[in-house]
């Protein structure tokens, strides 16, 4: 079995995500001098998990709006709304009709 290299790139900053806050905070909270300060680090564990976590939340958000992922959980299909039509007019102009009762 085979992954793509954006699966395990994704995969891999959703791992950083979870785990760089909390050694951001125990590095800070400790005063460990035995691990790395590195502002270009912990700068990069940032950068890097806002990706991840956005990556999840993207992902959990488009497989939530396929349909047959909401079948094989058996939820509702999703309604497509319908876009109200546009009138031709504006609406100073919708408003200027109405008053003179056209």
């Amino acid at each position: 079995m085979s992954a793509s290299l954006k699966s395990t790139l994704k995969t891999w900053a959703a791992i950083v995500a979870l785990w760089a806050p909390v050694y951001l905070v125990l590095i800070e909270a400790f005063g460990l001098t035995s691990m790395p300060r590195s502002e270009l680090l912990q700068w990069a564990l940032v950068f890097i998990g806002v990706s991840g976590l956005g990556s999840v939340l993207y992902t959990a958000w488009k497989d939530t709006r396929d349909p047959a992922w909401r079948a094989a959980h058996k939820l509702p299909p999703l309604v497509a709304q319908a876009r109200a039509p546009v009138a031709s007019t504006s609406p100073a102009l919708a408003k200027a009709e109405l008053q003179a009762g056209a």
